[in-house]
């Protein structure tokens, strides 16, 4: 479709790095990996979330292989497969002082969905907290996503990262 960009998790000419960032860099102890899947193909991101030694959070970040198209995209499309909790999308532009990201939260619901994000769905967060008077989002300057999941609630957690899709229309 004109007007659509389709990352594919798993595909490394969409993203060039994976990295997992954990409640252990403040004394936390959740864990967690990614793992690639097939049929559909996607990266499962999974682990423990423990609440231990004030932890609290389990991510896994992407950064961008290549600059997105200077388009105006409108709209977000994340395709999931995941487990009932409530997982965050952070997305980060060089526009932002380090370690702030935007974020939308999204619950998640079991099995296979697709969930839309317009840009005033996300917040600037730092560490859990607001920050306001940033630059406006613009998908289009976004060179790292994340999911992350800080629900306060221990336990397993299991998400399929299959694809993010931009488009320059309200819905695709």
């Amino acid at each position: 479709m004109p007007g659509t960009v389709v990352l594919e998790f798993y595909n490394k000419n969409h993203f060039s790095h994976v990295q997992l960032v954990h409640d252990t860099v403040m004394g936390g102890r959740s864990d967690g990996a990614v793992n690639m899947v097939t049929e559909p193909a996607g990266l499962r991101f999974f682990g423990n979330l423990s609440l231990a030694n004030n932890g609290g959070f389990a991510s896994a970040e992407f950064r961008l292989t290549n600059a997105l198209p200077a388009q105006h995209f409108s709209s977000i499309k994340l395709h999931v497969a995941a487990d009932g909790r409530t997982y965050q999308l952070r997305l980060k532009t060089p526009y932002l002082p380090r370690g702030v990201a935007y974020v939308a939260n999204f619950k998640s619901d079991i099995g296979q969905q697709h969930y839309y994000f317009q840009p005033d769905a996300f917040s600037g967060r730092y560490r859990g907290r607001e920050v306001t008077q940033l630059p406006k989002l613009n998908f289009a300057d976004v060179t790292q996503l994340s999911v992350m999941l800080a629900d306060e609630k221990n336990g397993p957690f299991s998400i399929i990262l299959y694809s993010l899709g931009l488009s320059t229309t309200q819905a695709i």
